[in-house]
């Protein structure tokens, strides 16, 4: 009986190490599995990153170019007030001399 029991416990211990060793190439193939599923997500994460980083300097030029073209329209529509006013100016001051003079009698 004493050699049955020792087979026995020869059995298990070479039983309990298969299941570490198992367990251990498990271990290392789900961190290797994780590694690579980290790999993707980040490399999809970097990718949609890029895209957005494109896209909105994209929109920062296209509104830049619009700020841009409006400043241009309105330093080109504020110097043609300028120059209207200063045209007109003498006609103006000639009226304003009518009416003054034709209501203030000295």
């Amino acid at each position: 009986m004493h050699r049955d029991l020792e087979a026995v416990v020869a059995a298990d211990e070479e039983c309990r190490s298969r299941l570490t060793l198992a367990e251990s190439r498990r271990e290392r193939g789900i961190a290797a599995a994780r590694a690579t599923c980290d790999a993707a997500i980040e490399q999809r994460r970097a990718a949609a990153i890029a895209s957005l980083e494109q896209e909105l300097a994209a929109i920062r030029a296209g509104g830049d170019a619009r700020v841009a073209e409006v400043r241009q329209k309105q330093t080109a529509y504020l110097a043609a007030l300028a120059k209207r006013g200063e045209d007109q100016f003498d006609l103006a001051v000639q009226r304003y001399l009518s009416i003054v003079g034709a209501t203030v009698k000295p």
